[in-house]
């Protein structure tokens, strides 16, 4: 068993004398000091496992000394046990006021000595044992964020460099259909092959763009916004889908819904993120619904993809945002978009925006419905993204 080391403190020889003697069956290494800026000055070169410190001293007191040591980071573990001749009530609070973990009164029992001393250095122990214990897992943590750095590097990296034969097998595409005559069948199969590149693209773009908002590079380019455009552009691309699944799509504008400021890009996607969600779990002759119109709250704009599909429980609702929940949702059968991270970019988008997304019941009942609420005018300065 390691060695404790005791530095007993008081301006008296005969008291530390009679201190060591008690503390010498227990084979402690008691170390000596007879004034408080002495004890200072040793307790600097090497900390002890435990200090008995009396009170009355000439240069400075116990609780003076007591209260540099606790006031000081690196010191402030070791347990003082003030030794004391006086028993007033007001001089114990003074003493625990210092920051004194236990006292005693003088004069001293042996055995009521030996339990306080064992029971504080007991104490350290287990405290120095968790202190380790958390430098070990803060290590560890710090291994692991930095190992996660290096994973979403090469993840960029990868999914960057995915573009370039990308981009080649678009421009195959365009090349074949500039060369074939409009009534061939094969022209159909090449243009939808040429939309799924397209859609791969925006994928790709959406994984690129959740980077680099989460690194906080991504600048947004306002400009003003016809919601009507918007949503009649964002739709163009998914016609196909709608008609092999012969969804009923329902496009409602209201009359007085005014343009507003955004990134077009941005909220183009967010909104094709939503509308393929939507078409994923919409049935055969299902039925989706598109919403714009003004907020209830002023100067507020809403735009809303509502269906009728199998929905989302409420336990799930405020997880299927957060990219970290991904792979437990896709376990339990629970979607949340193109590469596991479109409803975690529409909602990182939607707050740079310093709106809201919101997810709620669906068309009668059934189903699901997004709700983006953006700002008219947004005040960028006041817009914080949660990660």
């Amino acid at each position: 068993m390691e060695t404790k080391n005791i530095l007993v403190v008081d301006d008296e020889p005969v008291n530390i004398k009679i201190l060591k003697a008690m503390l010498s069956s227990e084979s402690f290494n008691v170390i000596q000091s007879s004034s408080g800026s002495e004890t200072l000055k040793l307790i600097e070169q090497d900390l002890p496992d435990l200090i008995l410190l009396d009170v009355m001293m000439p240069d400075m007191d116990g609780f003076e000394v007591c209260s540099i040591i606790k006031s000081q980071q690196d010191m402030r573990r070791v347990p003082i046990l003030m030794v004391t001749a006086l028993r007033d009530k007001i001089h114990r609070q003074k003493a625990m006021e210092a920051g004194a973990d236990d006292f005693l009164s003088k004069p001293i029992d042996r055995i009521e000595l030996l339990i306080r001393v064992k029971s504080l250095l007991r104490i350290k122990q287990y405290s120095d044992e968790q202190l380790e214990h958390l430098k070990i897992l803060q290590q560890k943590n710090q291994k692991l964020k930095e190992l996660e750095r290096i994973k979403d590097g090469l993840t960029h990296m990868i999914i960057h460099d995915l573009r370039g034969p990308l981009t080649s097998i678009s421009m195959n595409i365009e090349l074949c259909l500039m060369k074939l005559e409009e009534d061939l069948p094969i022209r159909k199969y090449l243009e939808n092959t040429g939309n799924l590149c397209l859609y791969l693209n925006e994928m790709i773009g959406g994984l690129l763009d959740v980077h680099r908002m989460e690194k906080g590079q991504l600048k947004l380019e306002i400009g003003p916004i016809d919601p009507k455009e918007l949503v009649s552009d964002a739709l163009e691309q998914f016609k196909p889908q709608l008609e092999a699944k012969q969804i009923d799509l329902s496009l409602a504008i209201a009359g007085d819904t005014p343009p507003f400021d955004a990134d077009y890009r941005l909220i183009k996607r967010v909104i094709g993120n939503l509308l393929d969600n939507a078409i994923r779990h919409t049935p055969v002759q299902g039925k989706i619904v598109v919403y714009a119109g003004p907020d209830q709250v002023q100067k507020r704009i809403m735009i809303k993809v509502s269906d009728n599909g199998r929905g989302i429980e409420k336990k799930y609702r405020a997880k299927i945002f957060d990219k970290f929940e991904q792979v437990k949702l896709k376990k339990e059968g629970i979607s949340t978009g193109s590469a596991g991270l479109g409803l975690a970019f529409c909602k990182m988008a939607v707050e740079m925006h310093g709106g809201d997304i919101i997810v709620g019941e669906g068309i009668g009942g059934r189903g699901c419905s997004f709700s983006c609420i953006l700002p008219i005018r947004p005040d960028l300065n006041q817009v914080t993204v949660d990660h």
